[in-house]
This record gives C-alpha cells, sequence and structure tokens, in this order.
C-alpha cells in the first residue's frame, strides 16, 4: 500500500500517487468530476444539447431535470423560452 501523500485542491482528500492527478493537481475522483467546459469546478449536470458535463457557472436549468450550456446558447443551438407578461 502507498502513502497518502497528495492533496486535491478541490476536495482537499488527501491520496496516494495512483489517485492523483498531477497535470490537475486534482484526486482521481474530483478529476473525474470536473466540468468539461471551463475545467475549474465540479460539474452538476450534462448539457441536453452537446452532452458536455458542466458546473454551475457553465450551465443554466432549463426545467427541473434538464441544463444547457452558456456556450450552446450563445452559439444558437438551444433558445431560451421568454415569458410572456398577460
Amino acid at each position: 500500500m502507498k502513502p497518502a501523500k497528495y492533496e486535491c485542491r478541490l476536495c482537499g482528500r488527501i491520496v496516494c500517487e495512483e489517485d492523483y492527478d498531477h497535470e490537475k493537481k486534482l484526486c482521481k475522483v474530483c478529476s473525474s468530476a470536473l466540468c468539461e467546459i471551463c475545467g475549474k469546478n465540479l460539474s452538476i449536470g450534462y448539457c441536453m444539447v452537446c452532452g458536455r458535463s458542466g458546473c454551475e457557472d457553465c450551465l443554466i436549468q432549463v426545467s427541473t431535470v434538464s441544463y444547457v450550456c452558456k456556450e450552446c446558447i450563445r452559439k444558437g443551438r438551444y433558445r431560451l423560452a421568454r415569458k410572456t407578461v398577460s
């Protein structure tokens, strides 16, 4: 068993070399759950248009269970429904 000597910069977990991503300075768990859009935060869901995982900063919740990334909205791949005032 290898000693736990590397600290994850996101969760603070101390892990051994086998469970540490030296390039990202993250434990393997955080590395696999990282936002695919910005690469800074942990993901909370997937964009229903492009399929990438995203964090709270990169995704917009469009229903109780669906998200679209800001990039897909910006590029016109998805249009947000506008509420009309009666």
